[in-house]
Order: structure tokens, then C-alpha cells, then sequence
């Protein structure tokens, strides 16, 4: 493992992204998501779920980590976690929200959290790389609601998300169905729930790495009000049934 690490290490080098503290590795056989990475006190550990360590994406996992970890480093306002706190808690007291809202609002911050890094990975790939990244974000799609309000703005969030990533880096040649899957999404939303997921997804495809505190706090409270907007819609148009 410690050697995957270092070729990851290397690769943000060679991209122009030096990581200057030291990372380790854990892996946690309990653990149900890919990975996550950890800093306490300066100290960073990448940890590693048992399962993935056979997966194809397990270089891009350590790429990915390790882009959180140099936006740490160098104190993005996109990792600044007082302000991130600030905003979401600002805007939970405002409208009164439920912890299962505030969580949707979290959910989607780490979208925009990860759109931003993976800049990086994405600089650090290698062609075939890039290919199974498609693959990867292809497979986050989904093509039907629940009927849960706060679920489904959570669902469509990470539509937006993953077509924005390729779209992004120019990456949406021959994922026709992937569009296809989200079109039948957004058929059970109507013209206005299209609308929404436009300005979603446009968003996400134009966040800004280098936004500094203050465009970043106005940028995040803008994007957790669009996702907000969604939950509110989606509940009225239950109420309504």
C-alpha cells in the first residue's frame, strides 16, 4: 500500500501539486464508503476501505484524498471548515431546518468540496485514467425519484454532480446514456425541476478553486440555497397530492 501511496505522491508532484506533510495509510475493514481522508493536528492519514484495495479506482481514491490534503495544506477556503459551518448553521436557523435537511445541505457542500479537488486528479490522470473516471461517475446517475423530497434533492445533486464532472474537463463524448438516465430523471420534476438542475449542475461545472473567503462564503450560500429551493419544491409538490 505504501508504495500505491508513493506513485500517487509522485503523480501530484509531476501535475504541480507538491504535498509537503507527511500522509499514511490505514485500512478499516468496516468501512462502507471507498475512502476519506483525516487531518488531526497537521497529521494526515488517508483511510482505506478493506474492499477497495482491489478496486480499479484505487489510484484515483489515493489521488483524490490527496488533493483534500493539499487544499488543507494550503488553507482553501473550500476546506475551511468554520466557514463552511458558519454557512450551513446560517442558513439551518434561518429556515428552521430538520437535521435530515441540514444534512442534504452538508451532503451537497461535499460535491462542490469534491468538484474542486478533483481538478487536480483529473490533472494527475493518465488517459485510460480518465476513461474509467468516466465509467466511475456514469455509474453515480440515477434515473428515477423516490418520492422522498430531501432524498430525491439529494439524488439530483449527485446527477449534477457527476455530469458536471465530466463536463468539466471535457470528458462527456460518447455518454449519451448517462444523459439519458438523467433526462428521465428530471422528467418526473417538470420544466422548473430542469431549470433548478441546470443551475445546479452550471454551478458545479464553474466552481472556482481560487475563490478566497468571502467569494467562497457568497458562492456556498448561493449553491445551499438552490439545493434548499429544491427540497421546498419537491415538498409542496407532495403536499399538493
Amino acid at each position: 500500500m505504501s508504495g500505491t501511496l508513493q506513485w500517487a505522491i509522485e503523480r501530484m508532484r509531476n501535475a504541480g501539486y507538491p504535498i509537503d506533510s507527511k500522509v499514511t495509510v490505514e485500512v478499516d475493514p468496516d468501512l462502507k464508503i471507498m475512502g476519506y481522508a483525516n487531518n488531526e493536528d497537521g497529521n494526515h492519514t488517508i483511510v482505506i476501505a478493506e474492499w477497495a484495495l482491489d478496486s480499479e479506482m484505487l489510484g484515483g481514491l489515493l489521488l483524490h484524498e490527496l488533493a483534500h490534503v493539499y487544499h488543507t495544506e494550503k488553507g482553501s477556503a473550500s476546506h475551511t471548515s468554520r466557514i463552511v459551518d458558519e454557512v450551513i448553521g446560517e442558513v439551518a436557523e434561518r429556515e428552521g431546518l430538520n437535521e435530515r435537511e441540514s444534512a442534504a445541505l452538508v451532503d451537497a457542500f461535499s460535491h462542490l468540496q469534491n468538484i474542486i479537488v478533483d481538478d487536480i486528479v483529473f490533472a494527475s490522470m493518465s488517459g485510460r485514467e480518465r476513461k474509467q473516471a468516466q465509467r466511475f461517475f456514469a455509474d453515480w446517475v440515477s434515473e428515477r425519484p423516490t418520492g422522498d423530497p430531501i432524498l430525491d434533492a439529494t439524488l439530483l445533486v449527485r446527477n449534477a454532480f457527476a455530469l458536471a464532472s465530466l463536463r468539466r474537463r471535457g470528458l462527456m463524448s460518447g455518454m449519451e446514456d448517462m444523459e439519458a438516465k438523467n433526462g428521465r430523471f428530471l422528467s418526473f420534476y417538470g420544466e422548473s425541476g430542469k431549470e433548478q438542475f441546470d443551475r445546479v449542475e452550471s454551478f458545479l461545472e464553474t466552481a472556482r478553486a481560487d475563490w478566497g473567503e468571502a467569494d467562497f462564503r457568497r458562492a456556498l450560500t448561493s449553491y445551499v440555497d438552490m439545493v434548499l429551493g429544491l427540497i421546498k419544491d419537491r415538498r409542496g409538490l407532495q403536499d399538493l397530492r
